[in-house]
């Protein structure tokens, strides 16, 4: 008898959980595909974006390149760049102002800034 009793209760609880578990799929099933939509927007997001900092990088090396920048000069600008003009890094070569300002704040070699200044400015 008191088994058939806890046999009994076992199999309420069980049925419980399916009845609960089934109202609750359609919820699941919205937050999942909420949650699935948002990651594909986010990798197309990324994608697009990435894309952009590639093509302007590529410039910015171009550039670089084109003005006869040696190594040091060309890292030294792109911690300029980065520092003030994080999402279009050619714009330092057209902005002298930014370079002016962003070096005055940095500790920076002074001949290699004077360098940067005559290859890229012309002065």
């Amino acid at each position: 008898m008191v088994l058939l009793l806890q046999n009994e209760a076992l199999e309420e609880v069980s049925r419980s959980f399916r009845e609960y578990s089934r109202s609750q799929a359609s919820v699941a099933a919205v937050v999942g595909s909420l949650l699935a939509a948002a990651a594909v927007a986010a990798l197309i997001y990324v994608l697009l974006s990435g894309r952009e900092r590639m093509v302007g990088r590529r410039v910015f090396r171009r550039l670089a390149r084109a003005s006869g920048l040696a190594k040091g000069e060309v890292s030294l600008l792109v911690l300029v760049s980065r520092r003030v003009l994080p999402d279009n890094p050619p714009e330092i070569f057209v902005r002298r102002s930014l370079f002016e300002g962003a070096v005055a704040d940095m500790n920076a070699d002074a001949a290699t800034v004077e360098s940067i200044r005559k290859k890229v400015y012309g002065r």
